[in-house]
């Protein structure tokens, strides 16, 4: 069935929040748009009043981490199918169907709802089918609840493939269970803060000190509307990706003999700026590179806030050559972000990226170069926050079978808290989103997905 084009009456009519979702649902499911993007430049969506923005974006997260559970249910009350190619149909029903079944929205107001874009968007006896497939639905809510697969189940096939053979597939079942859920918000108090600070910082946002330095609380509060937003004390930073610079200073303070601030660091592709933040909190050297114009921007506002005055270079990090040579090099390289999936819902219903032999080639021109500048004796750390080992653990393999001068500095349980579950038997640190759980009710576990590894040049 070939879907009807109604643009004209689409012009003329009153949109409602669960019309607009409809719409956006479109842009982002099959036609690949960032849903960020989407709502920053959406009309209809910015017109929206507060509490109608936040019930589109709970609507439209969960939409892309249960789309295929979604469609397994209503699928169920459809005789012959619903073809993937009548895309208003369908968006019509995973939409109503997440409200129904995990939002607990009163059924009245969705169907209603629903059948009026079904008359919209593919004509009367479309919404017919949508008032049927929905009422069956709402019948039989327990029995739809008995028969869900699995969470996993909404994974692109190539990531589960990949994850459940790198991982095995009792972490891609924990994975996936943790990232149906939004993810909590993860504070980086800065040193400068002192302990009764601190306590009182965490008493106000309700959180808890999860890991040295570390808040994290449940708060779904714009960021600054937080208590102490301008004195700039803290920055948002999850609980994974604060970890390789607190990794790093560790080995930094064995690995050299002098002085903390006399190290010379580089940050390649540093913004936001969390990374370079903890360095410049830690009173290290750094000189920041970053070749994208709009997030240095970014970065700029954020050192700015947290009054911190960083040296930052516009450059690509493959082609930097500075005029000195670096005790240290961070490398958080551009990656496909694979282990973001929890805060980056869209990764569930993305192709597999066309682009990750660009981002590879990327990846070893990046290290490749830092190589070339690193003092003698020097440290290069490489991150990223994909789950997948060909822009990991491959790299680095690759990397030290071309430059045959530098080792892997391993490390060791000692490095840092409840890392250790995450050294693998190279010496390198790969966080999956399931490994931390910290035993209390108050917080929600879990975190980003990173790896993490270090080697030095020799002599």
């Amino acid at each position: 069935m070939i879907e009807q084009k109604t643009f004209n009456t689409k012009k003329n009519i009153n949109k409602t929040v669960r019309l607009v979702a409809l719409e956006i649902w479109i842009l982002v499911f099959y036609k690949n748009k960032k849903f960020d993007d989407i709502i920053e430049k959406s009309f209809d969506f910015n017109k929206l009043d507060k509490r109608d923005k936040s019930f589109l974006f709970l609507l439209i997260n969960t939409c892309m981490r249960r789309h295929n559970q979604a469609q397994k249910i209503y699928n169920k009350y459809s005789r012959f199918g619903i073809k993937k190619k009548n895309r208003y149909l369908n968006g019509i029903l995973v939409i109503s169907t997440i409200q129904l079944i995990w939002l607990n929205i009163a059924p009245y107001a969705v169907l209603n709802e629903a059948v009026n874009q079904a008359k919209i968007y593919i004509g009367e006896k479309q919404s017919k089918l949508v008032n049927a497939i929905l009422r069956k639905i709402v019948t039989n809510k327990n029995d739809c609840l008995n028969f869900i697969p699995e969470d996993k189940c909404n994974l692109p096939e190539w990531l589960l493939k990949s994850w459940t053979s790198s991982y095995g597939e009792k972490n891609v079942n924990e994975i996936a269970k943790i990232a149906m859920e939004p993810p909590p918000l993860d504070i980086v108090v800065s040193n400068k803060m002192k302990e009764s600070e601190l306590n009182q910082f965490k008493l106000n946002l309700s959180g808890k000190k999860i890991l040295p330095n570390v808040i994290r609380c449940n708060l779904k509060e714009s960021v600054e509307s937080l208590p102490g937003f301008s004195d700039g004390l803290w920055w948002i930073q999850d609980a994974a990706s604060q970890i390789p610079c607190n990794l790093l200073l560790s080995k930094i303070k064995k690995h050299f003999s002098q002085s903390i601030d006399s190290i010379k660091v580089v940050d390649m592709c540093c913004a936001p700026g969390g990374k370079t933040a903890q360095l410049l909190d830690n009173k290290l050297d750094v000189v920041s590179i970053e070749k994208n114009k709009l997030r240095s921007h970014k970065f700029r506002e954020n050192m700015k806030r947290l009054n911190f005055n960083p040296c930052l270079i516009i450059a690509k990090a493959e082609d930097y050559l500075p005029n000195f040579k670096p005790d240290v090099i961070l490398i958080d390289a551009p990656c496909s972000a694979t282990g973001t999936i929890r805060k980056n819902p869209d990764i569930f219903i993305k192709p597999a990226p066309i682009n990750l032999n660009d981002l590879i080639l990327t990846q070893d021109n990046i290290l490749n170069n830092a190589s070339k500048i690193l003092k003698k004796n020097g440290l290069i750390m490489y991150v990223t926050c994909s789950l997948q080992k060909i822009e990991g653990e491959r790299r680095i393999e690759k990397f030290l079978k071309k430059n045959q001068n530098f080792s892997i500095v391993p490390f060791f349980s000692t490095d840092y808290p409840m890392i250790s579950d995450c050294i693998t038997k190279e010496g390198f640190i790969r966080v999956l989103p399931n490994y931390f759980n910290f035993n209390s009710d108050d917080v929600m576990n879990g975190s980003d997905g990173f790896f993490i590894a270090l080697v030095k040049m020799e002599n």
